[in-house]
């Protein structure tokens, strides 16, 4: 996989932005672990945020951004509306599923969407049109013209693109795609073990996890992948830390080539 892409898993770049919050806002240390206290600082900031100009009242969270009149003139009611999106900056996280074939449908996840006239990029050819319920997904067809290989994609409407230099979102068009990981179940022993169960595991497999990465990729046994906790990258500064006196819910992601699991699978541990 290629550096800097989203995937939609805690990675390290997520991390590092976590750890610049954190600093930022005076949360101590400032490591990126995303815990119960960083969390009652973040909520207290969204009950505080204060939007002006255009206010979308269609759901019950309204939400403002400032658009020029003249480049778009039902901007009142295209705006879109989800919980916790950056208003009026488009912003794309992750497509899924990362093997698809042409004509497949993909799932587009991000900020900023508009209802009716986003335009999607494959490799910035002449875009697809796309409509968001919610301003935060995109349902759209990969177009039956493009060739086996890796596109990036880009989103674009009234608001701008979401084209950044930093992080690339891909798909992998092919006539025989694989599907990507599956976690169905997970357990943990007494030595910190955690065992995963599920399916799309291969030879090769990162996790990447809320308190950081495995250090190598791991090799599956047929339906099952096997790591430790103490081996994540930021298990020994988080544990110093927590003393281990922290309930947490770790939230766990395989990726290999077949891309990543949709959603991640939540393990409660003590850390």
């Amino acid at each position: 996989m290629p550096p800097n892409v989203a995937y939609g898993y805690f990675g390290s770049l997520t991390r590092m932005a976590v750890a610049s919050w954190q600093e930022a806002n005076g949360i101590t240390p400032a490591v990126g672990f995303f815990g119960p206290i960083s969390r009652a600082v973040i909520v207290s900031q969204i009950g505080s945020v204060v939007t002006s100009s255009i206010t979308s009242t269609s759901s019950t969270f309204p939400v403002s951004v400032s658009v020029p009149a003249e480049l778009f003139s039902n901007a009142e009611t295209d705006a879109p509306t989800a919980p916790g999106m950056k208003a009026g900056r488009v912003m794309l996280f992750r497509a899924f599923p990362f093997e698809v074939r042409p004509g497949d449908p993909i799932t587009l996840d991000g900020s900023g969407f508009s209802r009716t006239l986003n335009k999607v990029y494959f490799n910035g050819d002449s875009p697809d049109i796309a409509t968001s319920t919610d301003g935060v997904t995109l349902e759209v067809s990969v177009p039956a013209r493009l060739a086996e290989g890796e596109y990036k994609l880009t989103v674009s409407n009234v608001w701008g693109s979401s084209e950044n230099p930093s992080i690339t979102v891909l798909i992998k068009v092919t006539n025989s795609p694989h599907a990507a990981p599956t976690i169905e179940s997970a357990s943990i022993a007494a030595d910190d073990t955690i065992t995963l169960v599920g399916s799309g595991f291969t030879s090769a497999n990162n996790i990447i996890t809320t308190l950081g990465n495995s250090s190598h990729p791991i090799s599956a046994s047929g339906d099952t992948l096997i790591f430790r906790v103490a081996d994540l990258s930021m298990y020994n500064e988080t544990r110093a830390f927590t003393l281990g006196k922290y309930q947490e819910v770790l939230w766990i992601y395989v990726q290999n080539e077949h891309g990543a699991n949709k959603e991640p699978y939540q393990l409660e541990i003590t850390i």
